[in-house]
């Protein structure tokens, strides 16, 4: 009996990581965003000439998870947010951050979304 009670109780805390797991998945929280945006600050606040690989890469994780219209109008949320409590963020290179990127993609583009 007590090797059915752990074996079933071992399968559930499986059951339960893999159901998680696969939620996480499909989008990101703010926190994660901001944190895959940080790399880029050093550009958007006319530091550096050109964003990071990082930044890019972190940009292009964002963009991959967030494929539904709900999910891109939390993270334009998120990064809006992130944004406005940067003290000398340069707006033309946050609106261009995409482009610089050479992401092809109007996914993440918030102004479209509002």
């Amino acid at each position: 009996m007590k090797t059915v009670f752990v074996s079933f109780f071992t399968l559930l805390i499986v059951l339960v990581f893999t159901v998680t797991g696969t939620k996480a998945s499909k989008g990101l929280t703010c926190e994660q965003e901001k944190t895959l945006v940080k790399p880029c600050l050093e550009y958007l606040t006319k530091k550096t000439d050109a964003p990071s690989t990082s930044c890019c890469d972190g940009m292009k994780q964002i963009i991959i998870s967030s494929p539904t219209k709900e999910e891109k109008r939390a993270a334009c949320k998120c990064l809006r947010e992130q944004g406005s409590q940067i003290p000398n963020l340069d707006k033309d290179r946050a609106n261009n951050l995409c482009k610089e990127c050479k992401i092809m993609s109007n996914d993440l583009d918030c102004q479209k979304l509002d």
